[in-house]
């Protein structure tokens, strides 16, 4: 998803990094990442330092809202960062 990415670009930071952010900046929404090595640990972790400007966290939700194929394009993403495809 396009806005993901230039989200993403404009925080320094990976796609699925910016979604996760973005997940726990929600209310009432709590993140459980998955991983499997301290990499991937790390990675996740580090989504919690990046701050969302307000205006990004609200085009995600909108894109969201717009889109019911949010979670499938930031599970693609995931998917081609990790086999190295990005």
């Amino acid at each position: 998803m396009q806005t993901l990415r230039d989200v993403a670009a404009e925080v320094d930071a990976k796609p699925a990094q910016v979604a996760l952010a973005w997940l726990i900046n929600l209310p009432g929404v709590v993140a459980i990442p998955g991983a499997s090595s301290v990499e991937q640990l790390e990675f996740n972790v580090a989504a919690a330092d990046i701050d969302l400007p307000a205006d990004s966290q609200e085009a995600l939700t909108e894109a969201l809202a717009r889109s019911g194929r949010l979670a499938r394009a930031l599970l693609a993403d995931t998917a081609r960062e990790r086999l190295g495809l990005h």
